[in-house]
């Protein structure tokens, strides 16, 4: 991917307040994944597993990992980093920095006179801000984004187009909510009566997003039946992912997508749910807790650690059903087989009494 600028590999490496070894003269233009990598771009490799690609790359900057025991060839230089990932966040942010925003309010939004709006707040086209409203500093309010009353949005946040926040909904400072998400919506809850038709149970709670939470695109959290649903601080939440009502999520924890949290769960900090992961309402996990994809969290899950399944439990036990359920064909053949040679040797047996 082609940058707006050339850097030289010093000032490359001046950035991440590291070294250059190899090439210093090669100049970057652009850049890529090591998979693909094309000549003039900086890469990353995090892994043992990538090693093989860097006999392909040619006038590359790559970030490497200390303790890698490898070498540059000729036109290659490696800038060694402990983390190459991050540096590699790090220098995006570098080449493609946040453009200025200039304040503005486009004539066809609308904002209810009793709504109150911070210094440098940018409200785009068709957006709508109910009565009461609290937004903070240099906010980005994008096309359709509806906050109904009472919302109350902190400094630095961003509402990308058509995001629905209803009533009472208490946003941080920092926040991110990507296109489409729904924050505040009614939780899934009835009382269901004698002749199997449902009484809708009135949510009069609401959502709180605490600072640094990010919130992916068509994702739902639902309010409160009283009180509060809460996601604290520093969580990021992918696409497509359903928080129940009532529930509560512990700081710096991450859903992978269609993640689905059910009613009145407590999740604890530092969770890592990776895609597809369900539990039941009511239930909670412990502090650094992770869960593979697919699985099914049936119950509390009490102490850290990993976890896989359908109900999830500890993953090495689940590996080990796993692999013994893989056997079973075999074991299959080795039982009928044991049970044909125990009839044979009764009938044989058979056979000598009689004779």
């Amino acid at each position: 991917m082609k940058l707006n600028k050339s850097y030289t590999i010093t000032e490359i490496a001046t950035h991440l307040d590291s070294k250059v070894e190899g090439d210093e003269s090669i100049v970057i233009d652009g850049i890529g994944r090591i998979e693909e990598s094309k000549p003039g771009e900086v890469l990353f490799i995090s892994g043992k597993e990538f090693i093989s690609y860097l006999k392909v790359c040619t006038y590359n900057c790559i970030l490497i990992p200390p303790t890698m025991n490898v070498e540059p060839m000729e036109g290659q230089a490696f800038i060694r980093v402990k983390h190459p990932h991050a540096a590699f966040a790090t220098l995006i942010s570098l080449f493609f920095p946040n453009e200025p925003t200039i304040p503005s309010t486009e004539e066809t939004a609308f904002i209810h006179p009793t709504a109150s709006l911070g210094e440098n707040v940018v409200i785009h086209a068709g957006a709508y801000i109910g009565p009461n409203c609290v937004i903070g500093d240099d906010c980005i309010i994008h096309p359709y984004v509806v906050l109904s009353g009472n919302v109350s949005m902190g400094n630095h946040c961003i509402a990308y187009p058509h995001v629905v926040c209803y009533a009472n909904t208490v946003i941080g400072n920092n926040v991110i909510l990507h296109a489409g998400c729904v924050i505040g919506s009614d939780g899934f809850g009835y009382i269901e009566s004698s002749d199997g038709s449902y009484r809708k149970i009135k949510h009069v709670g609401n959502v709180i997003l605490e600072d640094d939470v990010e919130i992916g695109s068509n994702t739902t959290i639902d309010r409160s039946v009283v009180n509060s649903t809460i996601i604290s601080k520093g969580v990021k939440i992918d696409n497509l992912v359903q928080i129940g009502h009532n529930v509560s999520i512990g700081e710096h924890t991450a859903f992978a997508a269609q993640v689905g949290i059910a009613g009145s769960a407590k999740i604890g900090a530092r969770n890592r749910f990776a895609g597809q992961v369900g539990t039941v309402g009511h239930l909670s996990t412990a502090d650094d807790v992770i869960v593979y994809g697919q699985s099914g969290i049936a119950q509390s899950i009490e102490q850290s650690g990993i976890y896989f399944g359908s109900p999830a439990i500890e993953r090495c036990k689940e590996m080990r059903r796993i692999y013994a359920s893989q056997q079973l064909p075999e074991l299959l053949k080795l039982i009928n087989s044991l049970e044909l040679r125990i009839k044979e040797l009764e009938q044989a047996r058979d056979n000598e009494k009689t004779s």
